[in-house]
């Protein structure tokens, strides 16, 4: 049975602030009713995706492959190569945060993470790292940072909190499609066999006879 909505006064009491701390270091906590459920293996492994397991994004040990940060970064690198805007949204972005209070999840989590620019910027800092000269020099200092077990969490509760909605689309200056970006996340996460059972469940389904 589902629970009871929040009262108002409950809403009213969500707090915008940011956090204490650098953004880049705050570990995704997976609270009850805030993330999606991992696919069934069987789901996995009926569509033929790769990685076929049984584990849940709250499990510490996600299961994943041994080269599976070769595995990203190779398609990333094949996804930078074949798909012109998604290069360059990864560059153009100026953070002036006119796509901030537009979209849903951020007004109603007030995690910044949540914000489109702030999303996008959690796969931007790894392209910076692995694909800009600047970054894989000055790395930090150039807002880059390597890809982790960590990141790749974060990844996984961020884009799939975001609905496509494209609303962050229409009020950006330079038209920065952070939904295109949302489903290149998804393509690098499935490469390694992180799924949500709402996507692949109806999907296997209607594979079946």
């Amino acid at each position: 049975m589902a629970e009871a909505p929040p009262k108002r006064e409950e809403l009213v009491q969500i707090t915008y602030s940011p956090p204490p701390g650098n953004w880049q270091n705050t570990r995704v906590e997976f609270r009850k009713g805030t993330f999606c459920y991992s696919a069934a293996a069987k789901n996995v492994r009926y569509l033929g995706m790769p990685n076929p397991r049984d584990w849940q994004p709250f499990e510490e040990d996600w299961k994943l492959p041994p080269d599976w940060k070769e595995i990203i970064l190779k398609g990333m690198k094949e996804r930078l190569e074949r798909f012109r805007p998604f290069r360059l949204f990864m560059d153009i972005c100026v953070r002036c945060g006119a796509c901030a209070d537009k979209c849903h999840f951020y007004l109603g989590s007030a995690d910044p993470k949540n914000m489109p620019v702030l999303r996008a910027e959690l796969i931007r800092s790894v392209y910076r790292r692995y694909f800009t000269f600047a970054g894989r020099i000055f790395r930090g200092l150039a807002g880059a940072r390597e890809l982790t077990e960590d990141v790749l969490k974060e990844w996984f509760y961020y884009f799939y909190q975001c609905t496509e909605c494209r609303r962050c689309s229409v009020f950006c200056p330079f038209g920065i499609d952070t939904a295109e970006i949302t489903m290149m996340v998804r393509e690098l996460l499935n490469l390694v066999g992180v799924n949500t059972n709402w996507v692949l469940e109806p999907a296997a389904n209607c594979y079946r006879v």
